[in-house]
């Protein structure tokens, strides 16, 4: 590990020049779960007068009222239900885990309290009781997660569109689309209309492990769900989801200092059975989102994305994205938007002063289909306008090669920025210039205007 700190230490001396401009960068984290966070600066959202502030904690009681930390609620399910709607504080506690799908009303600020590490909010269904397995043939079991009596965590949902399983705290990611491709240990696939999920082991999986956890997708498809906007979200660590981390299509919502790390791997029911899930993701209409000193890992698709459907008029307006830590995602950065030309497309979208390390390393890079999509920076459909510059970022290291664009990105800006790439490896997917050959790749495609390629 000191190797890989004074690699960094010297790509931060060597490109602050570059990565400076009105938003400093103030430094990375040594270890993916460190706690302090790497912004001490980074400004918290003043209590405002008049707001309640409503307390939840692991030992706390949903008959309680909330209101302080000795009368704290116990579970996300009571904050869902009983938070007002026009503006609210909830805050939990340091050091406990919450099981469930957060979803803050109107005006509500989530944050913690309290001592220890960051709050962990979390889906994952814990598959410790061996009476929920039962033997479906020679070496597949299966287990009801339509039932609350199976399995504990989040079991108030009856999804089974799991992502990945951990076992005895190792990701095992294989997910087959039928019992007939299961073959190896912790291979798994799932029934999504019964609510099933099979698993290949030699015998009862508790027998084998003492800890199984699977993310499901669940209602909504991410962990944090903002549907209703004005939201400050801070000092949070959200995990254990096979759909998104943060996300929606609400407006005026800022996310910092929060821990947003193994997510992903569920499929899509729309059809194509394809499987995703991004750190933090902006649907539709979504405006002015802030975006900051956030730690982004471990990622079946990419740390943030700006995607969807735009139809004739939506659009994705005002968004920062500034002075995260990303690492060991599929990709670093997403766009890909269908419609057409008069809808809004991509208005003002800044990414700037991120430091995003190995793309296309994460635990689910291997299983995933498209193998050459493991970059830093993706774009895919490209349907509508666009207003979008990414500079003085630090992109080091890639599983392939810099850059995938699907469609030429046209209103795409890239500049500034220090990209560090080993011999001979591709600048963009397409095209076949080398990191070695990266000022011809420059003049060609117009992009990484004053960018440095320093080459491993």
């Amino acid at each position: 590990m000191g190797l890989l700190v004074s690699r960094r230490t010297a790509l931060f001396t060597a490109s602050r020049a570059l990565a400076a401009m009105a938003i400093p960068i103030l430094g990375v984290r040594d270890a993916p779960h460190a706690e302090a966070s790497p912004f001490p600066d980074t400004d918290r959202p003043a209590e405002m007068p008049g707001r309640p502030t409503y307390y939840v904690s692991a030992s706390g009681n949903d008959s309680a009222d909330g209101l302080s930390p000795e009368s704290a609620w116990a579970t996300i399910e009571k904050v869902n239900s009983s938070l007002p709607t026009d503006g609210s504080v909830v805050r939990f506690r340091q050091g406990d885990t919450f099981f469930g799908e957060l979803s803050p009303p109107f005006g509500c600020e989530v944050g913690s309290y309290g001592e220890g590490a960051k709050p962990i909010l979390t889906m994952f269904k814990v598959l410790n009781r061996s009476d929920g397995w039962t033997e479906h043939a020679q070496g597949i079991w299966k287990i009801d997660l339509g039932s609350p009596a199976t399995h504990d965590g989040y079991n108030t949902t009856p999804d089974a569109n799991i992502g990945y399983l951990v076992v005895n705290g190792a990701v095992m990611p294989t997910s087959k689309p039928s019992l007939a491709e299961l073959s190896s240990p912790w291979d798994f696939s799932c029934d999504l209309n019964e609510n099933i999920l099979f698993v290949a082991a030699s015998t009862n999986p508790t027998l084998l492990a003492g800890d199984i956890k699977a993310a499901p997708n669940g209602r909504t498809g991410r962990g944090i769900l903002c549907s209703a906007g004005s939201n400050d979200i801070h000092d949070v660590h959200v995990t254990g989801t096979g759909g998104c981390g943060i996300g929606g299509a609400a407006a005026d919502v800022h996310i910092f200092n929060c821990l947003i790390d193994y997510i992903g791997g569920s499929r899509l029911r729309d059809g194509t059975n394809n499987r995703y899930g991004n750190g933090i993701d902006c649907w539709v209409n979504v405006k002015r989102w802030l975006i900051e000193a956030n730690e982004i890992a471990q990622v079946y698709d990419v740390a943030w994305s700006p995607q969807g459907r735009a139809g004739t008029d939506g659009s994705w307006e005002d968004i920062t994205f500034r002075n995260n830590h990303i690492h060991d995602c599929n990709q670093s950065f997403e766009f890909w938007s269908r419609g057409s030309a008069s809808a809004g497309g991509f208005k003002r979208i800044i990414v700037e002063g991120n430091v995003c390390e190995r793309a296309g390393y994460s635990v689910f890079s291997d299983v995933r289909p498209n193998q050459e999509t493991r970059v830093h920076l993706l774009t895919y459909r490209w349907d509508t306008p666009a207003d979008i510059t990414i500079q003085n970022n630090i992109f080091d290291g890639a599983y392939g090669a810099y850059s995938y664009h699907h469609y030429e990105p046209v209103g795409y800006t890239t500049r500034n920025n220090t990209i560090r790439l080993r011999a001979d490896q591709k600048m963009q997917y397409q095209r076949p210039e080398t990191a070695e050959q990266a000022a011809a790749w420059q003049v060609a495609t117009g992009r990484e205007v004053g960018s440095v390629v320093v080459i491993e």
